[in-house]
């Protein structure tokens, strides 16, 4: 049974961690798989968003498969493949986490690392490692970076859980729905955002994206025009313009 999951609804992926057994944890197998779908995901140019979520209805992700480690005698093994997570490569298409139960560890962060994040009601999310010695390689990035520092160094420095009311509250997720319309509330949210230009999505969120990392906003404006300027020469472009001027509905290529 793989580890990884993908498959097509529409304009839609659905990547799903299929480890239900083991709460959905990672091992180097399934990095490689993730990326390998990851990849396969940014160059299909008919698919426009992706929706990431767990197996089952009691773990999005739990981590790195803790037994590998055992059986390593505490060292972490590398994985030969880039992780998104950890910001070692960018998905410039939208990326949804459908989150439904435990989010622990490396998988708080692949939720983090997404753009929108939807929560079922029995969602937990926590950076445990300093209960077994040791730290977070990526969510001393993504959660400072997500909700107010302060309360994101009681979170790791403690250990705790963080439930899905209180990563609603700080900003962490989009939405907090019953579990059962959890998937169909991700659909809904790619359907809507599907609607657009893909390339104007795309760009926009390439833009946003270096943009948080460029302190200075003059900066990042010019970086904006730059992007802008690649877009303007899309057939998208050139569609939506003449859609408006002729009072019709575009029809969107993604090209």
């Amino acid at each position: 049974m793989s580890g990884i999951l993908y498959e097509v609804e529409g304009r839609t992926a659905i990547i799903t961690l299929n480890r239900p057994e083991k709460r959905n944890s990672y091992t180097e197998e399934m990095v490689d798989d993730l990326y390998d779908v990851c990849q396969k995901f940014m160059k299909d140019k008919d698919v426009w968003t992706a929706i990431l979520t767990g197996a089952g209805d009691r773990a999005f992700c739990a981590g790195h498969d803790l037994t590998s480690v055992v059986a390593s005698e505490g060292q972490y093994n590398e994985h030969d493949s880039p992780t998104f997570w950890y910001g070692e490569f960018e998905i410039y298409k939208p990326m949804i986490a459908a989150v439904n139960g435990y989010a622990y560890g490396g998988g708080c962060s692949m939720a983090l690392s997404c753009d929108i994040r939807i929560a079922s009601e029995n969602a937990v999310f926590g950076y445990p490692q300093p209960k077994y010695g040791a730290m977070s390689l990526g969510g001393h990035q993504r959660l400072p970076k997500t909700i107010p520092p302060g309360i994101a160094m009681e979170f790791m420095l403690t250990g705790r859980n963080i439930t899905a009311d209180e990563a609603e509250r700080w900003g962490m997720v989009n939405k907090v729905v019953p579990q059962d319309a959890l998937m169909d509330e991700a659909r809904a949210m790619a359907e809507l955002i599907n609607q657009n230009a893909p390339l104007a999505v795309q760009h926009t969120k390439e833009a946003v994206l270096k943009g948080l990392r460029t302190p200075d906003v003059r900066e990042g404006i010019v970086n904006a025009k730059l992007i802008s300027y690649r877009l303007q020469t899309s057939r998208d472009t050139q569609e939506g313009l003449a859609a408006f001027m002729e009072k019709r509905k575009p029809e969107w290529e993604g090209r």
